[in-house]
């Protein structure tokens, strides 16, 4: 690898330690150890594409989705083939039997072209009853390379340890505090500095905690006049709602219950289309065991994506979905912005045609992940 410091070649034993036998600095990722692609300059600039210079603020599990290097998935297979006991219980018995037919027929003139030929016949059965290797039922799955926790322990514990703190741009999700000052305009005071009258507030109902963070370290809810929520619960007041959630069954269940929770007011979905990730590779598709109910109660919204997008509707009902903290932050940002417009600027009528048809259009189609730089 290359040293980020001197830019010097390095041998694996030229490393040893994370140190550099040239210029004697220490690093703090390695390939070798912590996987491939994981090494200073890749990080570093990574982390300038997403913060934009350390302009934008990006959380750690933001961070490590669109850092990851590898991803791959997998679909539900069935079990399959005769398990090894048949096998073994055909292929005893088989044997037995030619060794009795060997005593049966001893005397016969033609004793080895009978012994024989029963010998081949018996493998040819033996092959027909063993039939194809067993393999097990194997449920649909994901994996992802570094996973959230390693790249955590590798960003907060042994970058932070070599460097004194994380990347510009990037902050903790789990040690992140919101500013006195966004929390005082978040609560809805409805006044500008300086006297000028603020805009009607919206809710921001989004049950990441780290797109949470990362709204609240970019300013949101002081630039947009919004008050952030994670639960349905905390909801106050008959202004208008802004849904942002992955792209999951939970998430458009969420949008269904809050519509249902506040009849009258205008809610928008602003979650990651499953249009947009459904069988897209570049995006980053994780998956759960769904509940039960979505295939023996399906819900009403989820009875309208079957009829007019099938594909969509098994997707999610298989357990897929794309979490929003995996989009890119200039995309999340973007669409934010655009949902709280339109939140402020809808009629009822226009609540109405939202709900069918689906109210927020994301400006483009997620990015794939920054290349490996290996």
């Amino acid at each position: 690898m290359i040293c980020p410091h001197c830019h010097a070649s390095l041998l694996l034993k030229e490393r040893a330690g994370q140190v550099c036998a040239t210029c004697e600095r220490p690093f703090a990722l390695d390939p070798k150890v912590h996987g491939r692609g994981m090494h200073d300059t890749r990080i570093r600039r990574v982390a300038e594409k997403l913060t934009d210079g350390g302009r934008r603020k990006v959380t750690v599990t933001q961070f490590g989705y669109l850092a990851r290097t590898a991803h791959h998935t997998w679909p539900k297979t069935p079990e399959s083939g005769r398990r090894p006991w048949v096998g073994r219980v055909v292929g005893t018995v088989l044997a037995a039997g030619l060794v009795a037919l060997a005593f049966l027929v001893a005397d016969m003139p033609s004793a080895g072209l009978v012994w024989w030929g029963s010998a081949g016949a018996a493998v040819l059965l033996y092959v027909v009853a063993r039939g194809k290797p067993y393999r097990p039922a194997r449920r649909a799955g994901a994996h992802l390379s570094p996973s959230p926790s390693e790249f955590r322990t590798m960003i907060c514990g042994r970058w932070v340890q070599v460097y004194g703190s994380l990347p510009p741009g990037i902050v903790d999700d789990r040690t992140y505090r919101t500013p006195d000052e966004d929390s005082r305009d978040s609560r809805g005071t409805g006044r500008r500095t300086g006297g000028e009258p603020r805009s009607e507030t919206v809710a921001l109902l989004c049950p990441d905690p780290a797109v949470r963070v990362f709204l609240a370290a970019n300013g949101f809810p002081r630039r947009l006049n919004l008050t952030v929520a994670a639960e349905l619960e905390e909801l106050t007041g008959t202004g208008p709602v802004v849904v942002l959630h992955d792209a999951s069954a939970s998430g458009l269940q969420l949008v269904a219950d809050a519509r249902a929770s506040r009849p009258g007011q205008v809610v928008v979905d602003a979650g990651l289309p499953v249009r947009a990730v459904a069988g897209d590779r570049r995006v980053l598709t994780l998956h759960e065991e769904p509940p039960a109910h979505l295939r023996t109660e399906p819900p009403a919204w989820l009875r309208r994506m079957e009829e007019h997008a099938p594909r969509d509707a098994a997707w999610l009902v298989e357990g897929w979905f794309s979490p929003v903290a995996a989009a890119p932050p200039a995309l999340v940002e973007s669409a934010v912005e655009r949902a709280v417009d339109k939140a402020r600027g809808a009629s009822d009528g226009e609540q109405d045609k939202a709900a069918a048809v689906g109210f927020m259009t994301w400006p483009r189609p997620a990015e794939p992940p920054a290349k490996d730089g290996n």
